[in-house]
């Protein structure tokens, strides 16, 4: 089997006249954190939006382990393994925190509300002890008896990865994961995702936090007006003249 995981080749992205990507090829390796980095306005949300279903490309192809997907909506997608976080969160703040992460197993659930209710069957008191597992890794435990909207932002965000990990994916796409997220939480966050990795699931993250960016990944890809800069570990790729004038103009 390849160890190319996520191959997206050739994207090309035009809204209305105005090209966001062009012809940007990524190759995802199983097993690995990859970074995707570049000012603002340089395509990466397109990218990952792309990648995960939820906008369809004007050219190219997404395939999932050699699996062409480019036409599949994204709840097609998770249960071949890929889940994804947003930028912008989308919790039931109502809900409780151990509520949002039991319905992020929806696809693994008799139907998607069911895992809710108080007598669970066999195979929900497992999917119940892996909600638990999952918020133990984010460090959410004690709060799962909390309604989601009465965390603070940074808290919904690492419920946000806890609910996308209780999917069970293998291939796990984060959109600026510590965006709102304190020292302390981001500093958290480093070997949390570097332990999904260890467990066997693979990272595409996007995020404007460089110093995150070098600690976490093993490959970065660097984009600039929608177009692919320069791709490497992050020590080669971050280090280039390019990316020093892509993001500081000169």
């Amino acid at each position: 089997m390849s160890d190319v995981q996520l191959r997206a080749s050739g994207i090309t992205k035009r809204f209305q006249g105005v090209t966001a990507l062009a012809e940007v090829t990524v190759e995802v390796e199983r097993g690995s954190i990859h970074g995707v980095v570049g000012p603002n306005g340089a395509g990466k949300s397109t990218l990952l939006n792309i990648m995960s279903g939820f906008v369809p490309p004007t050219e190219g192809t997404v395939e999932l382990e050699g699996r062409d997907i480019t036409r599949l909506t994204p709840q097609r997608r998770v249960p071949l393994g890929m889940t994804r976080t947003f930028q912008n969160l989308r919790l039931f703040g109502g809900l409780t925190v151990r509520q949002n992460v039991l319905l992020g197993q929806h696809s693994h659930a008799r139907t998607g509300f069911a895992s809710l209710w108080p007598v669970p069957t066999a195979k929900e008191r497992q999917l119940r002890q892996e909600a638990d597992a999952a918020l133990e890794t984010f460090g959410l435990t004690e709060l799962s008896r909390r309604r989601a909207e009465t965390l603070p932002y940074g808290l919904q965000k690492q419920l946000e990865m806890a609910r996308a990990v209780a999917a069970r994916p293998s291939l796990l796409l984060m959109d600026e994961p510590a965006a709102g997220m304190t020292a302390q939480e981001r500093r958290a966050l480093v070997p949390r995702i570097r332990q999904l990795r260890d467990e066997g699931v693979t990272v595409v993250v996007v995020e404007h936090d460089m110093d995150l960016i070098s600690q976490m990944c093993d490959v970065v890809t660097v984009l600039n007006f929608g177009r692919m800069l320069i791709e490497g570990p992050p020590d080669v790729a971050l280090a280039s003249d390019d990316v020093r004038t892509a993001y500081l103009g000169g």
